[in-house]
């Protein structure tokens, strides 16, 4: 069973840390595919780079959500970025599973800051 993790529902954390996960995906504003710099809370927040297959580090410093490893390493949560080639913002669900960073894709439900 994977965990809801939410930026929204964060305790006591420091605020400006986060992971980042380089990727590219099309943007859901302009249609355009780029690479871009995913800001996620996920794991140790220690500002570390990290692409699609990588394994999460969780333990250790400053405090992630989840605080521990979950349960089969498994955890579902939220990004954001800033499409390199029209500077819209939009939000992205980044998945999880057994320790690995395994997906991340535009989440369509969530509206954007930028207009």
């Amino acid at each position: 069973m994977a965990v809801a993790i939410s930026a929204n529902g964060r305790d006591h954390e420091p605020m400006g840390l986060y992971n980042l996960l380089l990727a590219e995906l099309e943007c859901p504003r302009c249609l355009v595919r780029a690479r871009c710099a995913v800001e996620f809370r996920l794991g140790l927040l220690d500002l570390r780079e990290y692409r699609l297959g990588d394994i999460l580090r969780w333990a250790g410093g400053h405090r992630g959500k989840p605080l521990r490893r979950p349960d089969e390493g498994t955890a579902d949560g939220e990004g954001y970025c800033e499409c390199a080639h029209c500077g819209k913002d939009f939000w992205v669900r980044v998945h999880v599973r057994d320790d690995r960073i395994a997906e991340v894709r535009p989440d369509a439900d969530r509206p954007a800051h930028i207009s």
